[in-house]
């Protein structure tokens, strides 16, 4: 994908970076002062992560933490934290941190028991304060993170977005380093308050995710998908879930027991393999390949990505082999799959307390997603292993069992999803998944139908994909030394992502009862035999799913793709909160608590896949089902989630019913169900784009455009552009260029004079001396303003003029121009 570096005013992030907009109306609460001291607080504290603490207010908690023991819940977790640190056994600050070590999850979780039983915000915030300053920086993160979402007294607070706190895991070491350099090296790289607009370009650049420069390192079938691969809200929403349900927090003590933790574990990596198998669809590639521990391993990865010392992330090699030395840690993998296998096939197992838990009642997938996550509520962790970790350290290269550690993107959360061998290996952890389905009974009539309820029709918009420049704030890898400068320096990276235009789909129902029901909407491939369902269920990805009132006769439900349940928008960005926040607190402005800023969710970008320019064809499901809850539903922090952050469940419906179990075709198409048929377009226009790219960047600092790079681009860049011209292009082109048939005397935005002069200059006269002349005679009456006699100008400006400059050329001559002119503005 594009990268550029952008620094702006923070005025122009607020244009550029869109915020969730909660779609259901309810009763605003505003912050009160201690809450945005709180806020406030946290924002802080995370800025400059690996820079020391500046701010006076907090340097006097940083080098001890609370020692009463009144201050604590559990003390004796605190005690365990406190000796394990005086005797220098944690990972120390700058080193590598990755949850995927067994020495570094037990010092996480002894980090996030420490902050978590502090009894009040007080102590909390002291020892918060001493813990940034002395343990290491992605551990703190991780810590810091797992408190915000699971402590009750610090509900509703907001954390900067993932990629914003630490962007080294999201974008690529070329627009780090560009970010710093110019930074540290470039004059012109200012702050917000003198008054410019710089663009800064990265080194690595492209002009449209399909052209990877650096395609060879992949497999043949991978190339095509760096876009998803790497987009920014899809690695950050799989951060979010495993932050919402760590398989190290015991769910009893956490409140996470009692919802379905297991079945939501294995679901949500369900619908993540079914999404990613419509991307591929949409690239012409075949479903994802099951990973068969048959070695060599022919996908290779090789990431971009470095760690904030310049470390590169681990590497793997095509036709990959485990060390010699690792095959024993294959064994206890296949012993463990072996044992899961047989236990499904048995139909039961023992819980260490003797209770028997029978596999084939559908709620106890809960136990099969806790095997699988080796929760720590029960026995899994000692009889079934850690499979999942212990594969991705055997794909990686790396040991679970030393401090010293070199992760691959595998070992991150915020990183697993670039590789396309975490796909090929949830495909096989997900046959687990299929095999205990496979044991449950079809659904009946009377499952599948909804009586008296009958699906009319539908009619859904144009659906239509495109790629977008997207702006984050990376001002985290700058190093900064002044507080007072710290929210006015504002450092933007740019990239390529897919996106959708909004649509919408009206539902028309005909209902004979009055009452609740359940609407539930699925995205899927387009088959041709009916028979086939069975094989493609598994690639129908649940879009929407939300509750409906119906009364006797016709019921129309229009919904739009903005609203869809399971989604969330763009964050926004660091320094827009931390404004608005010292706003609120001046006094000038409110902090709304429920301003959604949904840490957890599918990005409503990627509900659609990519389609094709011709139109891929698709298909929606729709099936209505009556609204029967048996358990009061719990309470829940966050509108906006996809199946964490305590998540609220609308019915007691298996998770992805019906598409979850094997079909009986002789009951399965009812009248409370519809399937229609969809073509998704992608706008593929690479002119378009290209024009559309340089008309933003130019209108995103026109005035400093004019002043600043067009004197030095006329004293210093005509000649050097002229030679480059005028080395692939002949006289005879320029004479079939400006005898274009264009109307008036401005053939090609060139002035009439201008023309009249050429065709009176004799043959010998070099090509060379002409452009140069009308060149710079263009450009000087652009300084001068005195393109007015030219009716076909609209604005003054030096982008319009170039534009009608270009307007005659054929296609290879503009293009060539306008890229010579933008490499020499940098």
């Amino acid at each position: 994908m594009k990268l550029i570096v952008v620094a702006v005013a923070i005025s122009l992030a607020a244009l550029v970076s869109g915020s969730y907009v909660p779609s259901v109306e309810k009763d605003i609460k505003y912050a009160d002062k201690d809450f945005l001291m709180k806020q406030k607080f946290f924002f802080e504290i995370l800025r400059n992560i690996h820079m020391p603490l500046q701010y006076e207010e907090y340097m006097m908690y940083t080098k001890m933490w609370v020692e009463d023991s009144t201050k604590y819940t559990n003390y004796e977790q605190v005690v365990e934290f406190f000796n394990m640190y005086k005797m220098d056994l944690f990972l120390g600050k700058g080193e590598i941190f990755t949850i995927n070590n067994k020495y570094l999850l037990k010092q996480t979780y002894m980090l996030f028991s420490f902050l978590y039983n502090s009894v009040d915000w007080d102590t909390y915030y002291k020892n918060v304060i001493w813990a940034r300053e002395n343990v290491n920086e992605g551990m703190f993160i991780y810590a810091i993170t797992l408190t915000v979402m699971h402590r009750m007294d610090l509900q509703g607070l907001v954390l900067p977005a993932i990629y914003e706190i630490y962007p080294y895991y999201f974008f690529n070491t070329d627009i780090i380093r560009s970010a710093t350099y110019r930074k540290m090296y470039d004059p012109k790289f200012g702050f917000y308050g003198n008054g410019k607009y710089n663009v800064v370009y990265s080194n690595f650049t492209m002009t449209y995710p399909y052209e990877v420069p650096y395609k060879d390192m992949y497999v043949k079938d991978g190339m095509m998908m760096d876009y998803y691969y790497e987009d920014i809200g899809l690695n950050s929403y799989y951060f979010y879930f495993m932050m919402d349900y760590p398989f190290f927090l015991g769910g009893d003590k956490f409140g996470l027991l009692k919802e379905r933790s297991g079945e939501i574990y294995l679901y949500m990596h369900q619908q993540l393999l079914a999404r990613y198998n419509l991307e591929r669809f949409s690239n012409m590639m075949y479903p994802t390949k099951m990973l068969t521990w048959q070695f060599p391993l022919k996908t290779g990865y090789f990431s971009l990505l470095s760690y904030w010392n310049g470390i590169p992330f681990k590497y793997r090699d095509m036709n990959y082999i485990i060390k010699d030395t690792d095959f024993y840690k294959l064994d206890w993998i296949k012993d463990w799959e072996m044992r899961i296998r047989k236990m499904i096939d048995d139909g039961f197992f023992y819980l260490d307390d003797g209770t028997k838990v029978d596999l084939r009642k559908w709620e106890n997938i809960d136990f099969l997603g806790k095997m699988m996550n080796c929760n720590m509520d029960n026995f899994f962790c000692q009889k079934f292993g850690f499979i999942e970790m212990l594969s991705k350290m055997l794909l990686s290269g790396t040991d679970f069992m030393t401090m010293k550690t070199w992760p691959s993107v595998l070992m991150h959360y915020e990183t697993t999803l670039r590789d396309p061998m975490f796909y090929s290996l949830w495909e096989r952890l997900m046959s687990f998944y299929y095999l205990f389905k496979s044991y449950l009974p079809y659904y009946t009539f009377d499952d599948l139908s909804f009586k008296g309820v009958v699906i009319k029709d539908v009619v859904i918009d144009k659906l239509m994909t495109y790629f977008e420049y997207f702006d984050s704030d990376i001002s985290n890898v700058i190093p900064m030394t002044n507080v007072d400068k710290y929210w006015d320096f504002n450092v933007l990276g740019r990239t390529m992502r897919l996106n959708h235009k909004p649509f919408t789909y009206t539902l028309d129902v005909m209902s004979e009862f009055t009452g609740k029901g359940v609407i539930r909407v699925f995205l899927g491939p387009k088959f041709d035999k009916l028979m086939d369902l069975e094989y493609f269920r598994k690639f129908f990805v649940e879009i929407d799913q939300y509750l409906v009132d119906m009364v006797v006769g016709k019921n129309t439900f229009i919904r739009n793709s903005r609203d869809f349940y399971w989604s969330v928008r763009d964050r926004t960005m660091y320094t827009e909160l931390y404004k608005k926040m010292m706003m609120s607190i001046g006094g000038k402005d409110k902090f709304i608590l429920d301003m959604s800023e949904a840490h957890c969710g599918f990005p409503d970008r990627l509900i659609l896949p990519k389609g094709w320019v011709s139109g891929m064809k698709m298909q929606f499901y729709f099936i209505i089902t009556p609204y029967t809850v048996t358990e009061p539903k719990s309470d829940f922090v966050f509108d906006k989630t996809f199946m964490c952050g305590k998540y609220n469940f609308i019915d007691n419906l298996p998770m992805g019913f019906p598409f979850d179990r094997e079909i009986d075709y002789t009951y399965w198409y009812t009248k409370n169900m519809l399937f229609k048929d969809v073509f998704i377009y992608h706008m593929d226009d690479m002119k378009m784009n290209k024009e559309e790219s340089l008309k933003n960047l130019l209108d995103e600092s026109l005035e400093a455009f004019l002043n600043e790079f067009l004197k030095d681009f006329l004293k210093e860049s005509v000649e050097r552009i002229l030679k480059k011209i005028l080395g692939e292009f002949t006289k005879e082109f320029l004479d079939q260029l400006l005898k274009e048939d264009i109307p008036g005397r401005n053939r090609g935005g060139i002035p009439g004079e201008l023309l009249e002069d050429f065709q009176d200059k004799s043959s010998e006269e070099s090509l060379e001396a002409f452009l140069k002349e009308s060149l710079e005679e263009i450009l000087e009456q652009a300084l001068e303003n005195s393109w007015r006699s030219l009716e076909e100008v609209k604005e003054e400006s030096l982008k319009e003029m170039l534009m009608q400059l270009l307007e005659g050329s054929v296609e290879e001559f503009r293009e060539k121009f306008l890229e010579e002119s933008l490499q020499e503005s940098r």
